[in-house]
């Protein structure tokens, strides 16, 4: 609900659904207030059921704090008074801003867990709690509960938005969003985090009340193990579901199998491979376009995926390739396209950056290959390594050729994770109805060692 256009942004809604099987769904209820962060709370003594969610004030100053209504699930209408909660331990502004509320209910006292301080390097979990989940609140002795924040030189920073659970065995544990980072960027975004929690006169305390560490280790949980190899040749009937796409997909613009493979005796559709369907929309568009995603989950790795070979060229508006992605605004591809001033095909790289303004044009060169469509066996890499990125092509038995290096800080997305993306596109135009079949084979990603110290290396 959060389009391109600033003077016509809608404020967000919130809906749920529910099931008594984890089978069968209600249909969609909408919740009247609207704000962010919404937490359904079953009251286990009175049984009534509360939404709490980051909202405005009101409809004038609308300045962000925490609020609350008793909630009917079946109509998403308040029941009750909607009211202002525990806006937090900081002065409230929509800087500093209370967000992520959590409720629940221990040995007679309800806690009101929250985010506060921003979403970057100030950012903090604090508590309340009270005797009714109406309040009035009291905030802990212990707060913050975390708070990396305190030391702007550690590795793990913007520690927030947690929540808390017990185990059978009594035990109590937070997890919590957090970032990792390299010199002043952090590629892979907010990333979950883990730690223990204690209880000492009804209050709690993450961590020890210690400092969020790499090198931490707990004698009730693993290590973390080395990732594992990622492959994917597109065999079956539905995508992996580390795959997603870019906003809400209303046209079909991706099919499992290609020609090749169900021309195949014996093969039918998902027999192996992808094929885009592609669209006028780019990677720069806020829409969606031909184009499938995954995360990236470390900063030291390669992405590699084999082209489809194609039973003709294509023209110098019609791409198909990968693309280290972070947004709309700031994406660096490679791929094939027509040459735009010579015969034949050519590898393309075009740099998408944030940092040269709004609705600026890609940086983009071509390398002619002399090759008139798409060969068997060729394939486009992303090398991503902790301070730099790297994007190349090769060809079966050759070395990758590496056609462009930047710094890993452009890849600086936020909150979301840089992604690795498959794409293609008409670049503006329908594409052609005599136009080849485009799409990949299989994906592989490798893994290297990770050396994330405790502190940032400067």
């Amino acid at each position: 609900m959060w389009g391109s256009d600033a003077n016509a942004r809608s404020y967000p809604r919130m809906f749920w659904v529910s099931s008594p099987d984890l089978q069968t769904w209600s249909d969609v209820v909408w919740g009247e207030p609207y704000g962010i962060d919404p937490h359904l709370f079953r009251d286990p003594i009175s049984n009534k059921t509360y939404l709490t969610l980051m909202s405005l004030n009101n409809g004038y100053d609308r300045l962000w704090g925490i609020g609350q209504c008793e909630v009917g699930l079946s109509s998403g209408k308040c029941t009750g008074p909607f009211r202002s909660l525990w806006n937090g331990t900081m002065p409230v502004t929509n800087s500093t801003r209370p967000e992520g509320p959590k409720l629940f209910y221990k040995d007679d006292f309800y806690y009101l867990l929250i985010a506060e301080g921003g979403t970057g390097i100030t950012h903090r979990a604090s508590i309340a709690r009270s005797q009714s989940p109406e309040g009035p609140w009291e905030a802990s002795p212990t707060n913050p509960l975390i708070f990396n924040g305190a030391d702007t030189n550690l590795t793990i920073s913007s520690t927030g938005h947690a929540t808390i659970a017990d185990t059978p065995d009594g035990r109590w544990f937070a997890t919590l969003l957090g970032r990792r980072n390299i010199k002043t960027w952090s590629p892979l975004g907010r990333e979950t985090f883990f730690a223990p929690v204690t209880w000492e006169d009804g209050w709690p305390t993450m961590n020890y009340g210690e400092f969020l560490l790499p090198s931490q280790e707990y004698d009730f949980a693993p290590d973390q193990q080395p990732l594992t190899a990622f492959e994917d040749n597109f065999e079956g009937s539905e995508l992996g579901l580390s795959w997603y796409q870019l906003r809400s997909p209303y046209t079909v613009n991706y099919k499992l199998g290609s020609t090749l493979a169900r021309n195949q005796e014996g093969a039918g559709a998902g027999s192996g491979g992808v094929t885009l369907v592609p669209n006028v929309f780019t990677l720069s568009d806020h829409d969606t376009p031909a184009a499938i995603l995954r995360k990236q989950i470390s900063t030291n790795m390669t992405f590699s995926a084999a082209l489809l070979p194609t039973s003709n060229g294509l023209g110098p508006y019609q791409s198909v390739g990968i693309s280290a992605y972070v947004s709309a605004e700031n994406h660096q591809d490679i791929g094939l396209r027509g040459c735009a001033s010579v015969p034949g095909m050519c590898a393309f790289v075009d740099m998408t950056s944030d940092a040269a303004g709004p609705d600026t044009r890609p940086e983009t060169h071509e390398v002619p290959l002399n090759i008139t469509k798409v060969p068997s066996n060729f394939s486009l890499h992303i090398s991503a390594q902790p301070l730099t990125y790297k994007l190349g092509y090769a060809t079966l038995g050759s070395d990758i050729t590496w056609l462009t290096e930047f710094s890993a800080a452009l890849m600086n997305p936020g909150f979301d994770g840089s992604m690795f993306a498959l794409f293609a596109s008409g670049n503006g135009f329908a594409w052609p109805f005599d136009a080849p079949e485009v799409g990949f084979s299989h994906v592989r990603e490798k893994y290297y060692k990770e050396s994330f110290g405790d502190y940032i290396e400067t």
